[in-house]
């Protein structure tokens, strides 16, 4: 049941009421990781900000090598109603699940086996770190489903609860118990449970979600899509961390990969504006087949400019800035950003291109795009680092980056039809459409109901939405 018809003005309005929800999760969530981060950069400084930064990345990219997108599989089925939402999780958690036991079977023995990447922290670290590995996943899983259902009103509370529980737990555990890098990665751990919990939470009430046993199918299903694009998302999630994890490899020391590391967190967060678009704008995507061009169109434009402004923002205050939320240790990362600055607005634009591609079922291209970025990025790095030491690093996230975005944009214009200037000019309708966007979100109202057309619309009509699985 798709509900009465709704005007032009109406659906984009409830659109933008679910952009500025998304939107205003990814922004707290953005304000509590910088507090985040300042507590870990006054408390750690440079050294133990690397050995925690190697350890993060170790885990969670573990996590997500594990788990073969099986979330991603677990939202497509459960928002296009071919699995219900019980059983699409359940397939994608015990994927999780079992993944991690691997894992850690294969990682524990390498954590003593005195490579160079796991001489960066200690080994206790390494060895907590694989609990992030089932945590991380688990929890993203959940995040992946509510979005794709679009509760996005109740994931901003759980994002606030998880936020809460992070910043605190960083405070008891490592300045107030002096436990460490150790004490950081429990805190990131309790926020993942409680992003984990709150989020089944809310499934249960409003989705009936039960402990239903998938059927062998319906795993293949969800185990099936998310295979096919298991390559884009490793490549997509690993960007932020390529360069811990190359700095890793090498004789850099933990000093220098905590200043990369600090820098690359502030700056990879503007990403979350795009992250926020996308989540609303995939279901449409799917629902259209990638036929609406123009609502395409307008998030990309409003996506690269609101990127552009809040990096260069951060550029414009970047000594203070990290002067103050990192401390003076820091300030030789503040020539970092400008060279990674790049990167991060075409990551932001690279990130709408992957929703499109994957919307409308040709996740081969983004997986093709993940192998030019890599080859870009890792071979700056080994041309760059011996010559510009931690500065090639930054200057190889930017170039793999750029790469990759450019590589989409042009598989986007072949594939699509569109012309170039039907997508990237700007146009007065992206101001009015952000202006009643705007005045409907501050008239009131809420987002994520599935029940009222109006409400479960995102951005401007092309499709009625699809019933959704119990």
């Amino acid at each position: 049941m798709t509900g009465p018809p709704r005007s032009p003005e109406t659906a984009g309005a409830a659109g933008g009421r679910e952009v500025a929800i998304a939107f205003g999760t990814r922004v707290w969530v953005y304000a509590a990781g910088l507090a985040t981060q300042s507590m870990l950069a006054w408390l750690l400084l440079p050294e133990g900000r690397g050995a925690y930064a190697i350890c993060v990345a170790f885990g969670y990219m573990l996590g997500i090598v594990v788990a073969l997108s099986a979330d991603m599989g677990a939202q497509y089925l459960a928002v296009s109603g071919k699995v219900d939402v019980s059983r699409a999780l359940a397939a994608a958690l015990g994927v999780c699940l079992a993944g991690s036991a691997v894992a850690a079977a294969v990682a524990l023995p390498l954590i003593d086996s005195g490579l160079p990447f796991f001489q960066k922290a200690d080994a206790g670290s390494f060895r907590l770190a694989l609990v992030l590995v089932l945590t991380s996943s688990a929890s993203l899983t959940v995040d992946l489903v509510l979005s794709g259902l679009r509760r996005f009103t109740p994931l901003l509370a759980i994002f606030a609860a998880q936020s809460a529980v992070t910043v605190a737990g960083v405070a008891l555990l490592v300045r107030g118990l002096g436990l460490g890098v150790d004490g950081a990665l429990l805190a990131l751990l309790a926020g993942h449970v409680v992003l984990f919990a709150g989020g089944l939470m809310d499934l249960r009430r409003n989705f009936r979600l039960s402990l239903a046993a998938p059927s062998l199918a319906q795993c293949r299903q969800v185990l099936g899509y998310g295979l096919r694009h298991h390559t884009t998302r490793v490549g997509t999630e690993v960007e932020p961390f390529l360069g811990v994890i190359a700095l890793g490899t090498v004789a850099a020391g933990r000093a220098d990969i905590g200043l990369f590391a600090a820098v690359t967190a502030i700056l990879f967060r503007v990403t979350l504006i795009a992250d926020a678009v996308r989540m609303v704008l995939y279901p449409r995507i799917v629902d259209s087949d990638g036929r609406n061009l123009e609502t395409f169109g307008l998030c990309l434009r409003l996506v690269c400019a609101a990127s552009a402004g809040a990096t260069l923002l951060l550029l414009a205050v970047a000594t203070p800035l990290v002067r103050v939320l990192l401390s003076e240790a820091f300030l030789p990362a503040v020539p970092l950003m400008t060279l990674a600055a790049p990167g991060i607005v075409a990551s932001a634009a690279a990130r709408l291109f992957i929703a499109y591609f994957n919307g409308i079922g040709r996740p081969g291209l983004c997986s093709w795009s993940v192998w030019v970025g890599l080859a870009a990025n890792l071979g700056s790095f080994a041309a760059l680092y011996p010559v510009l030491g931690v500065a090639g690093a930054a200057c190889a996230l930017s170039i793999g980056t750029i790469a990759r975005a450019v590589w989409l944009g042009a598989q986007f214009h072949r594939v699509s039809g569109a012309r170039a200037p039907s997508i990237w000019s700007p146009r007065r309708s992206d101001i009015l459409y952000l202006r009643a966007s705007g005045r409907t979100l501050f008239a009131g109202g809420g987002g994520g109901c599935r029940n009222d057309p109006a409400r479960v619309s995102a951005l401007p009509p092309d499709a009625p939405p699809r019933a959704v699985g119990r």
